[in-house]
């Protein structure tokens, strides 16, 4: 048996409950060593080689496969373990419940059938741009130094941007919730990321459009907008499609990047029908929210400010929608703000979430379209709520009644508008940490921060809120309490329940530390300023965990040994353990968790992982069956619970679990790579395949779903289909090393040794080295006549492994061939 059968069968007895369906008996002779490299002889038997070698490279790339490593770790090649999922580095607690689920009752199917409101001719397209994390004073036309934002500084110079314009939380859930609703978080309840889904009675604008015969889409670019938490209400397209799955268990940004984002968009506008029903579309880019990652280009260009270089990045994108939109929609209203800033630093927050300065509240808004004046800078202060009133004014449509906020039409205008007060909140430190929470009042002047130490800031004279004078102005903090507390009595009933219900257990990650506990009745609360510096901290702590744990764990245990109440920082520490392989620590922690009453759906999660890891499958399935029982519409749970199933053999009970999450999550990512993982491990290569091209059609960028359709198509022989979804696998992902070693086998196996080798060693340099790749290294120099290459590659792969008979003695050959024998 020659050398790529026999790395065949060791893969087989290495995992028997992986074992990939049987290859067809394919047997070769040892290389033999020429009498003569120079004559027609031994010519003759290079080229047999060669064409050995091309059969041989089907065995090894495209039968000997089994899809997934269950135990998430990069084995042999062998075992097409090239998902790459590290264990517990990137795990992070997340609230994903309050799933929006749907039925249809006979009597709607009725409705199905009648025809859609028509908008009255003439209205115009609406286009409501959303910016995450976007601090206002970093745009030129607010007065930046620097050329970030070209493109909505023209978009300013072209229409009308409100010069102050303010958020109501921190956050990117509760802030959108007020954007699309009108109504302040007392009023729609929402009123943390994660730990809440808005009401059904908050009726969003994309219900309001709709009713009036608007076509209505929604391209989203971060996890806390997902379906599951009611975004999608009104919507009939609704884009949340993000990498990886929609799991924010595998790393704790899940986002979807500004140019995917867009093209997602151009794609739906190409599909439209031209001449149709006007289209209110909402699109939301999440690129400056942290940690900064700008491209390369924009990285060195703002190598002090990766935020600004994220913001730019933006501002590209949004251009190519706009210049897109001019050719095809002209005749639309566009209106650009953003959820909230970013503190970077000031008051000694590093991002956002914690406090309620301006820094993290004050955003842009800028306007431009048909009946908008050009060049205008309006004084009114805008809020939040005040944008789905201002749309549909500009629409010709009314607002409902139960809308708090108010069109700012008459001051885009140039006409006299009084300012509004502003309410804003952050629950976030008695959510996240049990500290006390956060109330504001603000009037065009004055801001009053409620806390147990409140503040009072004079706006005109003191932007950024430095100088505290609450003490020396007690009876304007007394008429503004008042106000602050008049508002806060007229929360809805629906507000308060969703808040008590949810508010302790069920918090996000991307950046949003996870479930605190709320503090006993009538507790001290800590003042968040108090608390900063174990913020910053546990921050630390948090992007320690994926890169350094031991760090992590240093500074995680510092913030506990301050504050053992903190929960999050104990969740985290967890996540640190684990990522260090201290399973047991983790699950000491957890189990304590769990005892203390505060163990959520997520950490039941993490807890049945690092029980996996830590070999005990039995009680990871006990503890991951009991978490998804409880949590009937956690998506996440199902998706652990079929990796275990798959670890012991159950194929048939993860199948059933893959099933469970698209019944929960359509079109989930995972799911849908597990069960076409399945099928290709059983040799269905149509049910594989059908699979793959699903996630291509949710994500045609998905680089793992290229590559293992491009695996299918390779088995029914159709090479060069597969050798095009290889290529636009590496194109798309130039370090996937899955993607340029299944390049490497497929150029191979197609007689072309030269070209393959250098994707070999792309492969190798990117992590896949394994006895598998270094064999078929080995086989493709000898292709191409480099039999010191192929006896290094061949070398390596021994010390890796070896127990490889015909590899040894293959490289024997080879000594026994070479000029000096």
């Amino acid at each position: 048996m020659g050398v790529l059968a026999s790395q065949s069968s060791s893969a087989s007895r290495r995992s028997p409950d992986l074992v990939a369906p049987k290859p067809p008996e394919i047997r070769f002779r040892a290389l033999e060593a020429p009498p003569n490299a120079c004559s027609p002889r031994a010519r003759s038997s290079q080229k047999s080689q060669v064409n050995d070698s091309r059969l041989h490279f089907l065995v090894l790339f495209f039968w000997s496969v089994k899809p997934f490593s269950p135990d998430r770790r990069v084995e042999a090649f062998s075992s097409f373990s090239l998902t790459f999922r590290r264990p517990m580095s990137t795990l992070h607690p997340l609230a994903l419940h309050a799933l929006v689920l749907g039925f249809a009752a006979p009597g709607l199917l009725a409705l199905g059938c009648a025809r859609a409101p028509m908008a009255p001719p003439g209205r115009p397209n609406v286009l409501l741009v959303t910016i995450d994390t976007l601090r206002a004073d970093h745009l030129g036309c607010y007065g930046h130094p620097g050329s970030v934002t070209p493109v909505l500084d023209g978009l300013a110079s072209r229409g009308i941007r409100f010069g102050t314009a303010i958020a109501h939380v921190p956050l990117t859930a509760p802030s959108h919730a007020s954007i699309l609703t009108g109504r302040t978080p007392l009023g729609h309840g929402l009123r943390d990321n994660g730990g809440f889904a808005l009401p059904d009675g908050a009726r969003s604008l994309a219900e309001d459009f709709r009713q009036a015969g608007y076509r209505t889409a929604a391209f989203v670019s971060g996890f806390p907008l997902d379906r599951r938490f009611g975004f999608d209400r009104g919507f009939q397209t609704y884009d949340d499609h993000l990498p990886r799955g929609n799991d924010p268990r595998r790393t704790p940004y899940v986002e979807r990047t500004a140019d995917r984002t867009t093209q997602a968009v151009l794609r739906w506008m190409e599909a439209a029908p031209a001449g149709g029903a006007p289209f209110f579309l909402w699109v939301h880019y999440y690129d400056p929210h942290a940690p900064y990652e700008p491209p390369a280009d924009l990285r060195a260009r703002f190598p002090s400010s990766p935020y600004d270089g994220e913001i730019a990045f933006v501002d590209a994108q949004l251009g190519r929608l706009l210049r897109r939109l001019e050719e095809r929609s002209p005749r639309t209203v566009v209106l650009v703000t953003a959820d909230h800033g970013e503190s970077l630093g000031e008051h000694g927050e590093e991002t956002h979430g914690l406090f309620v300065y301006d820094a993290t509240l004050r955003v842009p808004w800028i306007m431009a379209g048909p009946g908008l004046p050009s060049g205008r800078v309006a004084g009114v202060v805008a809020r939040g709520i005040d944008v789905a009133p201002t749309l549909l004014d500009y629409a010709g449509l009314p607002a409902r009644a139960d809308v708090e906020g108010r069109s700012l039409r008459a001051a885009a205008e140039g006409k006299d508008q009084a300012d509004a007060p502003a309410y804003a909140e952050s629950l976030f430190p008695q959510l996240q940490y049990g500290w006390a929470p956060l109330h504001a009042w603000r009037t065009a002047r004055f801001k009053l921060i409620e806390a147990p130490r409140p503040e009072l800031y004079d706006l005109g004279a003191d932007g950024g809120e430095i100088r505290d004078r609450a003490r020396e102005e007690q009876g304007r903090v007394d008429e503004m309490r008042r106000h602050l507390r008049a508002a806060m009595s007229t929360r809805t009933p629906s507000a308060a329940k969703e808040m008590d219900a949810e508010t302790t257990e069920r918090l996000g990650a991307l950046g949003y530390l996870g479930g605190g506990g709320a503090p006993a009745p009538g507790s001290a609360l800590r003042d968040p300023k108090d608390g900063v510096r174990l913020v910053t901290r546990l921050g630390r702590g948090m992007e320690t965990a994926r890169t350094d744990p031991a760090v992590a764990i240093r500074e995680l245990t510092a913030v506990l040994d301050e504050d053992p109440k903190m929960l999050v920082a104990r969740r985290t520490r967890a996540v640190a353990y684990a990522a260090a392989g201290q399973h047991a620590a983790a699950i000491a922690d957890l189990r304590r968790l769990e005892k203390e009453g505060h163990l959520s759906a997520e950490d039941g999660i993490v807890l049945g992982d690092n029980l996996r890891f830590a070999g005990r499958s039995g009680e990871a399935i006990r503890v991951l069956e009991r978490t998804a029982r409880e949590n009937p519409r956690f998506a996440q749970a199902d998706l652990s619970l079929a990796e275990v199933f798959i670890k012991e053999g159950r194929r048939a009970d993860a199948a059933a679990a893959y099933e469970r999450v698209l019944g929960l999550v359509p079109d989930h990512i995972e799911a849908l790579r597990g069960l076409g993982d399945l099928a290709l491990l059983e040799d269905r290569p149509d049910a594989a395949a059908a699979r793959y091209g699903r996630i291509l059609e949710v994500d045609p960028a998905d680089a793992g779903a290229m590559t293992k359709l491009g695996v299918v198509r390779m088995r029914a022989g159709r090479t060069e289909e597969a050798t095009t979804l290889f290529r636009k696998a590496v194109e798309r992902e130039p370090q996937n090393g899955e993607a340029l070693l299944y390049l490497a086998g497929a150029l191979a196996a197609n007689g072309r040794p030269a070209e393959a080798l250098p994707f070999f060693e792309r492969a190798l340099q990117a992590g896949q080295k394994s006895s598998m790749a270094l064999n078929g290294l080995g086989l493709t120099r000898l292709a191409v006549g480099d039999r010191p290459g192929a006896a290094a590659a061949f070398r390596e792969s021994l010390r890796l492994d070896p127990k490889q008979p015909d590899v040894a003695r293959t490289l024997a050959e080879i000594a026994a061939a070479s000029p000096s024998n």
